[in-house]
């Protein structure tokens, strides 16, 4: 159901995007996406970020370096036809579902905002930094930014990546002396 649903959203986008499309598509009866998610809105959270538990916490023994893996995770998602196409009709169901913004902040977004704790965290046992903000809104404020970016088209996939650490390191982490 979700790779099917991952495939509609490419092909026709949220908006045209129907559950007894993706029923078909996936072989099932659309009885059963109604057993499994409550809505349409549901489904497309679960299938645009049903991999971001798997984001890897690097450990490469330094802050540029450790960003540079993160930042890349968040691109390589973010760049997906299927996140381009449904990410902005999904927000608006967030806004307009608070229950459904609650449970994609425990069960998706959990996972990214603790991995770049981590990273944020290590950097200062290492004395890279200072101090920083909180990793939420560190990794809210920068991917906020890239998805922008890459939905107008405006920068390649390596010069959103380079951004998004420029981002994190330029405004967002106060860099000790030397």
């Amino acid at each position: 159901m979700l790779e099917a649903t991952r495939s509609l959203l490419a092909e026709v986008g949220y908006e045209h995007m129907t559950l007894e499309a993706v029923a078909a598509q996936a072989g099932l009866y659309r009885r059963y996406l109604s057993r499994t998610w409550r809505s349409k809105a549901e489904l497309v959270r679960d299938a645009l970020f049903e991999d971001v538990v798997d984001f890897e916490v690097p450990d490469l023994g330094n802050l540029t370096d450790d960003l540079h893996h993160t930042v890349s995770q968040h691109v390589e998602l973010i760049l997906r036809p299927e996140f381009l196409r449904g990410l902005p009709a999904l927000q608006e169901a967030f806004r307009a579902d608070p229950q459904l913004w609650d449970t994609t902040l425990e069960r998706h977004v959990g996972p990214p905002v603790d991995a770049f704790e981590w990273v944020l965290s290590a950097a200062l046992v290492r004395g890279e930094i200072e101090s920083h903000l909180p990793a939420e809104i560190v990794l809210n404020t920068m991917t906020g930014a890239l998805q922008l970016l890459a939905r107008l088209g405006l920068m390649t996939p390596e010069a959103l990546v380079e951004h998004g650490v420029k981002l994190v390191l330029g405004s967002m982490v106060e860099v000790g002396s030397p």
